[in-house]
Parts: C-alpha cells; sequence; structure tokens
C-alpha cells in the first residue's frame, strides 16, 4: 500500500503510467489487476476477442503445450493496451514473450474450422490442416492460372501429405507448378489446354528453364545497385513474400524439373483422358543432380558444418559477446562455443558441473609431477553415460560468472551458504515457475537457444569468412559448435585418439566424421618448407627429409624420429622403443641427435617458460629447503645452461622464420597462431590411463589469448 494514494503497488505504478490524473475518477474505469497466479483477467475484452482467446487457449492445452499464467496475463494485457478488438486481424510483433501466446493463436484460430477433406483444392494449402503431423507451413498455388495444372499440383500435396513427406518436398511441389505455369504464360492461349501444349512444349520448357538458370548468374554476378539487376530479375519467378525474384541454382534447376516430372507423372492417365498424353518428362531429360560445392571448405580443410576460424574468433570476440543478454543467454552462448557440447547436452549441465582432479604426469625424464585440472562433468543423454571434458581456467570463469548470476537474480533456489537446495539444479535453468521448477531444476526449450542466436545474429554488424566474404548467418546453429570444436583442434595438430577422447565418441570413425583432414596447403605445406630449415643442437642444417624417407629408415634399420619436447630425436634405440629409451636419460638439449625447426617455436617457448618456472623455484629454496653446496649449485646451472640453450634454438627458429619469402612466411605463421591458440598440455588422456606423458600433449578446449600457458 503506497501512503498518500492509498493504492496498491500495481495500481500506483498504473496510475503514475497514466499520468497521475483525477484519483477518484480514474478509479471508476482503471481496469482490475489480478495478483493470483491462477486467475487470469478477461473482463477487459470484447465479447468476440474474449472468445477467440478463448479457444486457442484451449486448442494449445489440446496440443500439449505448455501454459504460463504469467504469460497469459501479460498476453492479455497487450490486447487490452493496444485495443485490439479482433486477434485475427491484429498486427502482432514478430518477436517477444508477451505476445507469444498471442502468435500461437492467431495462428490456430484459422485451423478450427478447416475441413482436412477439401483442404487440398485450396490455392493457399495449409500444411497442417492436410496432416497434424506439421506444425505449420502453406504451398502457395495462387499464381498457377491453368486449371489443369493447379488440379495436378493439388492432387500431387495430396499425396505427398498423405505419405508424411517432408514439408520442403511439398513446397516444391508447389515451387516447380509455379515455374511452369510461368513458362505457360508465355505460350498461345496462356497453355490453358494441356492438349496444345503437348511434346513440344515440354522442350520448349526444358529449354526456357535453363535459360533462367542462367538469368540467375547473371544475377548473382551484378551488384545490388547495377540498374541490370533488376532487368536481369524480372525474367525470373518473383517472390510471393516480396523479398525478390526466386533464383535457379543448380541444385534447384534439378529439383524443379524432378519434381514437375513426378507430378506429371502422377496424372499420367488424367492428362491421357485429356488428349494430353504428350504432357510428361522423361527420365533423361532431368538434370544430373549437382554436386555440393563445397570448394571453400575443401582448400581449407574444413567440415562444410564447421565455422571458420575468423568466424570462429570473432563471435568469441568481447564486442560481440557483449551484444548478448547478460545472464543465461550469454552464459550458453558463449560456454557452447567454448567446449562443444551437444546442445541437449549444454543445456542440462548441472549446476555443480566443474570437478578438480589431481593427475600425475610423467615427465620425460622419469620424474612424476602432481597437477591439478579443472573438469566439465555432464551427462551424455545419447548414450547414457556420464563423461569428463578438461577445461582451462577461461572456461571455468564463464561458468563461475553463471553460477553467480543465478545465485543473485533467483536467491530462492539456493541456502545461506550459496549451495544449490535441490542437487539436480541446472546451470542454465528456465526461470518459468512450475511445480517441476521450483528449485531450478527444468532447462530452457531447445527453440530458446535457437531463438537466442538469431537474435545475436541479427545484431552483429559485419561477420566475413576468410576471404573477406559476408558469411552466411543461417550456418551459424548450435550444432555447427560441436563441429567448429573438432575441426579447430584437427586443424592445430590433434591425434584422432586424442581429438577421440575430447569428443567422447566410442569409435575413432565417428569422430572423423565432424572433421576433415586438413588441406596439404595448411599442414603439409609448412612442414615441407620446415624441412628446409631443420637444424641440429649445434645449429647445422640438416639434408631435408620427406616422410617416404623417415618411413623407409624405419623399414629398413628402425632409425627415424620420434618427437620429443621441442623437437624430434634420430637415436635409433630411443626410436625402436617409440620415445622410451633414451641412452642419455633425455639430455634433449646436449645430445646430437636432437632436431628442431621453426614449427616447434610453441613448444619451446612453453618449454622455456617451465624452465624459467623452475629455476625461480630452485633459486627460491636455495639456502632454506636446499642444503647449500656443489650439488645445489650444479642443479641450478644445469637450469641456467638450459635456458640458454633453448633461448639459441629459439632465436635461431626466429631467424629462420624471418627468412621466408612473404607467402611462406604467412602460411607459417598462420599455422604457429592456430597452434598456439587451440594447443596446450592438458592431460586428456590421464583420466583414462592415470599418467600422460609431457611429450604427447593434448589439448586445451580454447585459449583466446592465442598464448599456450
Amino acid at each position: 500500500m503506497q501512503k498518500g494514494t492509498r493504492l496498491c503497488t500495481p495500481h500506483q505504478r498504473q496510475w503514475a503510467h497514466a499520468g497521475r490524473p483525477d484519483l477518484p475518477q480514474w478509479a471508476l474505469s482503471a481496469p482490475a489487476i489480478y495478483t493470483t497466479m491462477g486467475i487470469v483477467p478477461l473482463g477487459d475484452l470484447a465479447e468476440a476477442l474474449r472468445v477467440q482467446v478463448l479457444r486457442g487457449y484451449e486448442t494449445q492445452l489440446r496440443q500439449g503445450g505448455r501454459v504460463s499464467p504469467l504469460q497469459v496475463k501479460a498476453a492479455i494485457r497487450w490486447l487490452v493496451d493496444h485495443s485490439v478488438t479482433d486477434l485475427l486481424a491484429a498486427d502482432l510483433p514478430r518477436k517477444g514473450q508477451k505476445t507469444t501466446f498471442l502468435r500461437l493463436w492467431q495462428r490456430s484460430l484459422p485451423l478450427l474450422d478447416a475441413d482436412r477433406d477439401v483442404e487440398h483444392s485450396r490455392t493457399v494449402i495449409r500444411l497442417n490442416v492436410l496432416n497434424p503431423r506439421y506444425r505449420g507451413g502453406t504451398v502457395d498455388l495462387s499464381d498457377v492460372h491453368a486449371p489443369w495444372l493447379l488440379h495436378l499440383a493439388q492432387q500431387h500435396v495430396l499425396l505427398l501429405a498423405s505419405s508424411e513427406s517432408s514439408p520442403a518436398r511439398l513446397k516444391s511441389a508447389g515451387y516447380a507448378a509455379r515455374w511452369f505455369a510461368m513458362f505457360l504464360r508465355t505460350l498461345p492461349d496462356e497453355g490453358r489446354q494441356p492438349a496444345k501444349v503437348g511434346r513440344a512444349g515440354m522442350t520448349l520448357y526444358l529449354q526456357w528453364l535453363a535459360e533462367r538458370a542462367r538469368d540467375t548468374d547473371d544475377y548473382e554476378a551484378l551488384a545490388v545497385d547495377d540498374p541490370r539487376r533488376a532487368v536481369v530479375g524480372e525474367r525470373l519467378l518473383p517472390s510471393l513474400a516480396g523479398a525478390g525474384p526466386l533464383l535457379v541454382t543448380p541444385q534447384r534447376h534439378w529439383d524443379l524439373v524432378h519434381t514437375l516430372r513426378a507430378i506429371l507423372d502422377q496424372g499420367r492417365a488424367w492428362l491421357a483422358e485429356a488428349g494430353a498424353g504428350g504432357v510428361h518428362l522423361l527420365a533423361q531429360e532431368v538434370p544430373p543432380f549437382p554436386e555440393r560445392d563445397d570448394t571453400d571448405s575443401e582448400l581449407e580443410g574444413r567440415s562444410q558444418d564447421a565455422l571458420p576460424e575468423t568466424v570462429f574468433l570473432a563471435l568469441m570476440a568481447e564486442d560481440n559477446l557483449a551484444l548478448l543478454p547478460d545472464g543465461t543467454p550469454r552464459g550458453f552462448v558463449e560456454l557452447s562455443l567454448r567446449v562443444g557440447r551437444r546442445p541437449w547436452e549444454a543445456r542440462h549441465l548441472e549446476f555443480d558441473c566443474v570437478e578438480w582432479h589431481d593427475v600425475d604426469i610423467e615427465a620425460p625424464d622419469g620424474s612424476v609431477q602432481r597437477r591439478r585440472y579443472p573438469f566439465l562433468v555432464y551427462w551424455m543423454q545419447k548414450v547414457r553415460r556420464r563423461h569428463k571434458l578438461p577445461l582451462h581456467l577461461t572456461d571455468v570463469e564463464v561458468i563461475s560468472r553463471q553460477q553467480d548470476y543465478l545465485r543473485r537474480e533467483f536467491p530462492q533456489w539456493f541456502d545461506t551458504e550459496g549451495r544449490p537446495l535441490s542437487q539436480r539444479m541446472l546451470l542454465f535453468p528456465t526461470p518459468r515457475r512450475s511445480r517441476a521448477n521450483k528449485l531450478g531444476e527444468r532447462p530452457y526449450d531447445s527453440s530458446t537457444s535457437r531463438y537466442w542466436l538469431e537474435v545475436w545474429m541479427d545484431g552483429i554488424t559485419q561477420l566475413v569468412d576468410e576471404h573477406g566474404q559476408d558469411f552466411d548467418r543461417s550456418r551459424v546453429f548450435p550444432y555447427a559448435f560441436r563441429h567448429t570444436y573438432a575441426q579447430l583442434r584437427a586443424d592445430a595438430g590433434v591425434p584422432l585418439e586424442i581429438l577421440q577422447v575430447l569428443m567422447a565418441h566410442q569409435e575413432p570413425s565417428t569422430t572423423q566424421i565432424y572433421y576433415r583432414v586438413s588441406h596439404p596447403r595448411r599442414v603439409d605445406a609448412v612442414r615441407a618448407i620446415a624441412a628446409k630449415y631443420q637444424f641440429d643442437i649445434s645449429g647445422g642444417r640438416l639434408r631435408a627429409r620427406t616422410p617416404a624417407d623417415d618411413l623407409a629408415d624405419r623399414a629398413r634399420a628402425g632409425v627415424g624420429q620420434v618427437p620429443v619436447p621441442g623437437g624430434t630425436c634420430h637415436e635409433m634405440n630411443n626410436v625402436r622403443a617409440d620415445g622410451h629409451g633414451c641412452p642419455v636419460y633425455y639430455r634433449c638439449f646436449s645430445c646430437k641427435f636432437f632436431t628442431t625447426d621453426f614449427t616447434q617455436l610453441p613448444d619451446l617457448r612453453q618449454l622455456r617458460d617451465t624452465r624459467a618456472e623452475q629455476l625461480a623455484r630452485l633459486e627460491a629454496a636455495y639456502g632454506s629447503v636446499l642444503v647449500p653446496g656443489p650439488l645445489g649449485r650444479a642443479n641450478t646451472e644445469l637450469l641456467r645452461q638450459e635456458l640458454v640453450q633453448i633461448d639459441e634454438l629459439i632465436n635461431k627458429c626466429e631467424t629462420d622464420l624471418g627468412s621466408l619469402t612473404e607467402e611462406d612466411k604467412a602460411t607459417v605463421e598462420a599455422w604457429l597462431h592456430s597452434r598456439d591458440r587451440f594447443l596446450t598440455v592438458i592431460p586428456v588422456a590421464a583420466v583414462l590411463a592415470g599418467r600422460q606423458q609431457l611429450a604427447q600433449p593434448t589439448i586445451d578446449p580454447i585459449l583466446l589469448t592465442g598464448e599456450a600457458k
């Protein structure tokens, strides 16, 4: 109750919004406000509108839809505030939570009185009337002027709907009939008599459609502001939605001819009775189905569903992430981009989904170090088992930020110490109140995350691919993040067996579906360049070796090479032992069999940081934990000399990198940048094997700083 006005808080707000008129007079006409959750006011609606609301509400309940009283109240208030008298004629906004139910009711009302038996005879066929399996959509035949073609198209749509074909196939039938009707208008009598069209007319149609395909190429090649573009567009079929002309792409060309042939074949007997037996298409007249144009993705070695690295990094930029609403929308999208889990798995992440584990790491010299790493623990519904994914600290920060948001916005879900009251509380729960969601245990619907992405894409001003061209934003969908996760790590050189662990696949063949092996321009070209610049520990150049040379040496004498920290080893005993038989106890930086090149720069820099950290700790402990003496001084001096040697190797690699041509340098730096961004030593396989060799680095889900830590 507000002092001075004797109004409750909702009415006080309503009175203030009305401009604070005379209170007694305003109170006589002020609409009632119902605060009880189970009561929805309808008294302020016109009688006809009230009936429409109740019928739409009943239909939604019968279809099993979820009904929120708060949203229903908001919808009713919207109708009252906008003085709506007819829901069917109301101009509803395309988006917005207050009008969500109104849009559903507006679409469902015309269907209540529809007759399924005669729906196919309409010029605009509603798919969900023909078959309740379809949730919506129409097949528009309003510009098909020839009665015989309209009849055949309607019968074909009815057949497809009865067999529960996909909505895309039904709409293809409409497009095929409309394009054929456009051609018929060029004939005498506009093709209203099928017998006059005949076989000659069908041959002319194929030629005419091929010309429209060439017009499509011209239309796409011309600039938007080129006046010739509008002239070419007039020769194409206009869109009924007013979105410009419909194009005859190679795939659409095949689809139009293929579908028209199916329409005519279904009515073959009917056409024969009408004396139009020649109106048909032969199988050999259908153009060959075009192969999918994956040129760019093939050249870049990228899965077709994976986002290019430039697009992915643009999406992860803070300026673009800031366009998402704070809280759950941003947390969900950012974490999905980072960890590459399936959309269902991301939506059902538990509130306490991060576990910290101590993992023993075995170094090449045989010593064991214990390190602490965060892991994402989640439920894999597809195979019905739990899985653990190693995380980077930046991923943990995103999760912690979302947890703090929930504690701040929904304190009723937590105890006094900030722990969730329910063990089943989710990290991204829906705020919708229901009996099943008293403590944040229900996830958002999958359509909500798609809506967040759609609005986000509308807000991003510029999104270009690696060639500087505008990127198709329809390719940014939740499951594309999983393909991108796999592709970026495959490009960074992650072994298949490690990537299989990261993707949580039982078979490696499943993992291979999610990425393409990088094109030679990105990997083999870098290795070919680096082979000319290999040097040993003394700085001497080595003869360039091909992979075939290496395999031949292995087969002949067991002498080849194995990876070691910062380079490769050619010592035969260690090679035969697959890196586990070094005769000098892994003193790589003083061994004549050690070689390296500039492709090892990320590893060398990481090794230098590790050695510098070890030296700092030894120097700090000297005289306290470490007893002063020759042995302590020798240990610190050994690390100092190793740092000097590593610095010389890094300088040599950077000098070689600087001596490359501009083209080769750009190729190598792009590859090194990818390694710096996506590679770091995190023991993924340690979860399964208990230990992980440091010489076999595994993968951090993402490092946004571009620096391996």
